[in-house]
């Protein structure tokens, strides 16, 4: 029996390939899509970082604040305010230092933060007491002092930068003394003029008042005097401040740092010590030497 076997073959033309790939006008197509899709995405969102971005700068001002004045809304014991932070250390406002390129609004604050500087080392923090002249205060013990960092920058930075990589512009009072940090936010689609946030730190340095109870004042002898740390005066005594009113009754200082301080009141030989906490509308400072105060001391 014979087998009968067919084979059908089939042509295929040398012109005809299989495609396995986009054309180069099919892959641009695609990419002007993920474009378009991209950059509506990052529209949608502009909106929520900027706002992520406005609480972060008022956060950073709210901390250098923190730093330098000390946190708000600390009390010790009896209820009195506790004042604490770099300016009641230290008896002065940081330094403003040019940064290393050398422009005008790239500023550091670097001893809020950096152990490298010259106040860890001259200036730690301990007791110090007043000075023996011209005016004996030795006995008057202040602790002060660089305790630092009071700031903390974040991991692998070396520069304070607001969210926008821009350092906080820093601005001062016509006595050349710190009085606050401002942050501009960049304009958006939808500002016509850029937003900007502010740190008040001019209640770092306050008015002390108070009075003096006097016998008879028109014969005393009245010596007020105010001691504060102050680097820039001392670095191993407290620096004395005099008062600025010319009344026995009474006494004035101006532009006392925040912080531990103390008074001192002598009246014809009688020495009246007073510690207190010199903090943004405190309340006036009275001594009394009346003959029942002066009794007591004598």
């Amino acid at each position: 029996m014979a087998c009968v076997c067919s084979a059908q073959l089939t042509w295929t033309s040398p012109h005809r390939r299989l495609r396995t790939g986009l054309t180069l006008l099919e892959l641009m197509v695609v990419l002007v899509i993920l474009a378009i899709v991209a950059t509506v995405a990052v529209q949608s969102l502009q909106p929520q970082v900027d706002s992520q971005r406005f609480e972060s700068a008022a956060r950073l001002l709210e901390e250098i604040r923190g730093a330098t004045l000390g946190p708000a809304r600390k009390f010790q014991l009896d209820g009195t305010p506790l004042v604490s932070g770099f300016i009641a250390d230290i008896g002065r406002f940081p330094r403003v230092e040019p940064s290393d390129d050398d422009s005008d609004e790239m500023q550091s604050l670097s001893e809020l933060w950096s152990n490298e500087n010259q106040l860890g080392s001259q200036f730690p923090f301990q007791f110090r007491p007043g000075p023996e002249q011209p005016v004996n205060y030795s006995s008057i013990r202040l602790p002060c002092g660089w305790r630092g960092p009071y700031l903390q920058l974040p991991i692998g930075t070396q520069k304070l930068v607001d969210p926008w990589g821009r350092p906080p512009k820093t601005v001062v009072d016509e006595m050349g003394t710190l009085s606050q940090l401002l942050i501009t936010i960049p304009i958006s689609a939808n500002q016509t003029e850029p937003q900007t946030l502010a740190a008040d730190l001019s209640g770092g340095k306050v008015e002390v008042t108070g009075k003096v109870l006097l016998d008879r004042p028109e014969s005393a002898t009245v010596r007020i005097a105010l001691l504060t740390p102050d680097p820039n005066s001392s670095l191993t005594s407290l620096a004395v401040f005099d008062d600025e009113d010319q009344q026995p009754e009474s006494f004035l200082f101006s532009r006392v740092p925040v912080g531990f301080r103390a008074l001192v009141a002598d009246v014809n030989g009688i020495r009246q010590v007073k510690y207190l906490q010199v903090t943004p509308n405190g309340p006036p400072v009275v001594f009394d030497f009346q003959s029942r105060a002066s009794a007591i001391n004598e």
